[in-house]
C-alpha cells in the first residue's frame, strides 16, 4: 500500500511511504526519534554537554531534502539517530524520565509549532524559499580528515530563518542551560538551527500518521517499534 503525504513547505511532490526496510509505522518513528534527537541535542548545547558532529548533521540535512521521493532521501543514514531512538525507548519505558524532563518539553514543543506552522501557507512558503539556497552541512564521510559539521554560514542563516519565521508564532520554545551558553552566539545560531530542524521532521511524524494523543495511548507499542527499527540497524537484512 503505497502512502502519500499533501504539498508542504519541504516538497511539492507526493512522497512515499514505500521503504525497503521499514513500514510506514516504522517510518513514524523514525521522524519522532529525529524530532526528539533534535531537542536532545538543544539541550545538550545549552548545558555544556557533548553534541557529536554526525548527530547534528543527521538532524539538520533533512531540512534541505527538497521534493524528497521516499523518506529514505530525508534520512539517507538512519543508524545515526541512534541517539532519539535511544532517549525514545528511555522516555516510553518510564526510564530516565526525571533526566529527560526538558527532553520532553522541546520534543512537544516542536509538535505543536508544526502545528501552528501547518495553517500559516505564507509562512511556508517563506522557508522553503530560503531553503533552496541554503548549502547542506557537510559530513565526515565526505571529509575524512576533517572532522566538523558544516560552517558557520550555514547555521547563521537557519538560525535566521528560525527567527523570521517559526519564533514569531503565538507559541514559542523557551530553552533553559547554562546562561553563558544562550549568550554565545555560536551555540545559539546551533540551537534555533535545531529547533527548526526538529519541526521539519514533526512535520514528516505528522504526514505519517503521528498524532500526539498516541504518544499516550499506544506507549507500549512505541517502544517496542523503535526496539524493532534498532534491531534492523544492527541486523543487516
Amino acid at each position: 500500500m503505497c502512502f502519500t503525504m499533501s504539498k508542504d513547505a519541504w516538497g511539492e511532490r507526493l512522497l512515499s511511504s514505500t521503504s525497503d526496510r521499514f513500514n510506514r509505522w516504522e517510518q513514524q518513528h523514525i521522524a519522532l526519534a529525529a524530532v526528539v534527537q533534535c531537542a536532545v541535542l538543544v539541550n545538550n548545547l545549552a548545558n555544556n554537554k557533548e553534541v557529536a558532529s554526525d548527530d547534528l548533521v543527521s538532524c539538520i540535512n533533512p531540512l534541505l531534502a527538497l521534493n524528497p521521493a521516499s523518506i529514505d532521501e530525508i534520512y539517507p543514514n538512519v543508524n545515526k539517530l541512534n541517539l532519539g531512538f535511544k532517549t525514545l525507548q528511555d522516555i516510553f519505558s518510564n526510564e530516565k524520565i526525571r533526566e529527560n524532563t526538558e527532553v520532553i518539553r522541546y520534543t512537544l514543543g516542536m509538535l505543536i509549532l508544526r502545528n501552528k506552522l501547518n495553517a500559516n501557507r505564507s509562512m511556508q512558503n517563506e522557508i522553503r524559499e530560503v531553503l533552496k539556497f541554503t548549502t547542506p552541512l557537510a559530513t565526515d564521510e565526505e571529509e575524512p580528515d576533517k572532522l566538523y559539521s558544516g560552517t558557520d554560514n550555514t547555521y547563521e542563516q537557519l538560525a535566521e530563518l528560525y527567527l523570521d519565521t517559526l519564533s514569531k508564532l503565538s507559541f514559542r520554545i523557551q530553552v533553559h542551560g547554562k546562561i553563558e551558553n544562550l549568550k554565545d552566539e555560536y551555540i545559539v545560531n546551533k540551537i534555533r538551527t535545531l529547533l527548526l530542524a526538529g519541526v521539519r521532521s514533526a512535520v514528516l511524524w505528522y504526514q505519517l500518521g503521528g498524532r500526539r494523543w498516541r504518544l499516550v495511548i499506544h506507549r507500549k507499542q512505541i517502544r517496542q517499534t523503535v526496539a524493532t527499527i534498532r534491531r534492523k540497524l544492527i541486523s543487516p537484512i
